[in-house]
This record gives C-alpha cells, sequence and structure tokens, in this order.
C-alpha cells in the first residue's frame, strides 16, 4: 500500500494544500476532485469498486493514488469525501471506523442531499469530524458537473468546526455555502426533488400533451421551452407571486371555461395535477393582489368542477 501507514495522522486542517480523499469517484465526485484540484488542493486516494473505474477518476481528477480501498484512499487526507450512492454512506462509515486509521482532527463528509451528518456516526465516535455537504444542482455528468459547479449553493450540516471549514472551502471552490439544520436535512431534500425533479416530471405532461398538435417531444419543447426559462428567471428575480401570470393572475373565468372543455382529451393525472397547481395559483393571485377574495372564490369553484 502506497502512502502513509493507516495509523499515522495528517497534520492539522488547513486551506492551503489542504489533502483530500474521494471515496466513490462517480459522477459527483470526479468533478468535485477536480474543481478541488484546480484550486490548489492536494488529492491523496480515489476509490472505486473497481481499479479501473478507480484509474479512470484519478485521470479525470488530474491527479490522485487509485485504489479500491476505502480505508487505503483515506490515509493521509485531512478531508474525506464520500460520493457513494446514499445507500452505501453506513458501510462505508463502518469500514472506515474499523480499518485502524487514526481520525481525530479529520474531517469525514459525505455528499447525500437526503442523509444527514448523523450517517457517519461510526467514524464520529473514532475521533473524526462528521460533516455533509451537498451541492444543490443537477449533475447529468461528470464533465457538466465542473460547469455546474461554479456559483451553485452547497448545503453543510455537521460537527461546528467541519462545517466552518467546509463553509471555507466552499467559498474557495466558487460556490455558495448554506449551513442547514441536521434535523432539516430530509426536508432539504424533499424540497430540492420537489423543484427539480418533480419539475421535469410537470414538464414531461406539458410536453407529451403536444401531441394533440401533432408534436413529439423535441419539437414541443422547441416550442415551450424557451417560456418555462423565461418563467424560472422570473421567479428567481421577483419570486413567484409577482412572476405570476396567466389567466388565473387576470381573473380569467372564460378561458379558464376554454381550458375545461380541452382538458377532457387527457389523462385523469393530467387533469388532477393541474386542477392542483391551479388552486395553488388562485392562492399566489390572491396574494399578489391581482385578484379579489370574491374572484379567488369562484376560481376556485370552477376550477373544483373541470373534468
Amino acid at each position: 500500500m502506497c502512502g502513509r501507514r493507516p495509523g499515522r495522522r495528517p497534520g492539522l486542517i488547513a486551506m492551503t494544500r489542504m489533502t483530500f480523499s474521494i471515496l466513490g469517484a462517480g459522477r459527483l465526485g470526479k468533478p468535485l476532485g477536480r474543481l478541488l484540484v484546480r484550486r490548489g488542493f492536494v488529492p491523496a486516494g480515489i476509490s472505486c469498486r473497481t481499479l479501473r473505474s478507480a484509474k479512470q477518476a484519478v485521470a479525470f481528477i488530474g491527479a490522485g493514488r487509485p485504489t479500491t480501498s476505502n480505508a487505503e484512499a483515506a490515509v493521509g487526507a485531512s478531508l474525506i469525501l464520500i460520493a457513494t450512492p446514499d445507500r452505501a454512506i453506513g458501510s462505508v462509515a463502518r469500514e472506515l471506523s474499523d480499518s485502524g486509521v487514526r481520525w481525530g482532527g479529520r474531517i469525514v463528509a459525505h455528499t447525500s442531499g437526503a442523509l444527514a451528518s448523523g450517517a457517519l456516526d461510526p467514524v464520529r465516535r473514532r475521533g473524526a469530524l462528521a460533516a455533509s455537504l451537498h451541492p444543490l444542482a443537477s449533475i447529468a455528468d461528470s464533465r457538466e458537473g465542473l460547469r455546474r459547479f461554479q456559483g451553485i449553493p452547497f448545503a453543510i450540516e455537521g460537527d461546528p468546526r467541519a462545517v466552518r471549514i467546509l463553509r471555507r472551502l466552499v467559498t474557495t471552490l466558487g460556490g455558495l455555502p448554506v449551513t442547514i439544520p441536521r434535523q432539516a436535512k430530509a426536508l432539504y431534500h424533499l424540497i430540492a426533488c420537489l423543484v427539480s425533479n418533480d419539475l421535469v416530471a410537470l414538464l414531461s405532461f406539458g410536453l407529451d400533451a403536444g401531441r394533440g398538435l401533432g408534436l413529439g417531444r423535441r419539437e414541443a419543447g422547441r416550442l415551450y421551452l424557451p417560456l418555462v426559462l423565461g418563467t424560472v428567471e422570473n421567479v428567481m428575480r421577483l419570486g413567484p407571486v409577482k412572476a405570476l401570470t396567466g389567466p388565473i393572475s387576470r381573473g380569467d373565468v372564460a378561458t379558464l371555461r376554454l381550458h375545461g372543455e380541452v382538458l377532457r382529451s387527457l389523462p385523469a393525472d393530467f387533469r388532477k395535477l393541474h386542477r392542483l397547481l391551479s388552486l395553488r395559483a388562485t392562492a399566489l393571485a390572491l396574494e399578489a393582489g391581482t385578484i379579489t377574495p370574491e374572484i379567488a372564490a369562484r376560481l376556485a369553484r370552477l376550477i373544483g368542477s373541470l373534468p
């Protein structure tokens, strides 16, 4: 085994020339490792399930020691990032805890969006500073991830000293550090799924409905996705209340009735979702003051009667 012996401690953690390891260097771990190297951090071990994958990860990151052993990868690093799938984090933490590595003063952080740092309790009990570090971005592939990391929020929670150091690290990477309560981690991730994954599902409803216009998904996307991008920009700039436009924001009952006639040709789950979102939009319009309470009640009755 290359590098330091498992029992030897690295020096105190410092931002300059901090050494790091990535356990599970896949779609997220590889671009994160490469960005760390670009910012002057020094890779130690890079572990994957196969040595071939580990060597490919090292080639992408630009440096590091490829291995299939998580414990070996962690040796010599001040910061250990566990970027495995969520289901493997607990077993990796137990593996590290039983490895004989001295953990005092080291930071061990996982990148799960849903799990809190409590998943790392086995290594925390050995003296490690445990945390979770989740980039709030949709990363479809490793190369895209290099661009996605710039300016995005990173949700951080865990042991106070680890949180302080990781906040500085995220700032160094060009991200926005956001500290969240440990007990709210699952809620944080649920909201992320709502505004990202559920949005993808919602868009698929709309694009599939384009078949009624004789359009496939690609053609429907060219027609409607610029509108989606503009809407998201408006929400970012103005917030959801002021960004709402359309017939509900105007109290346009005639248009909603016209929509109701078309809804009959669409699947039942699409109609149910549309009613739910329309009621939410009515509440936003009332909050914005673009409709009166009387009109809001009229809209709600009409929406409830839609097929």
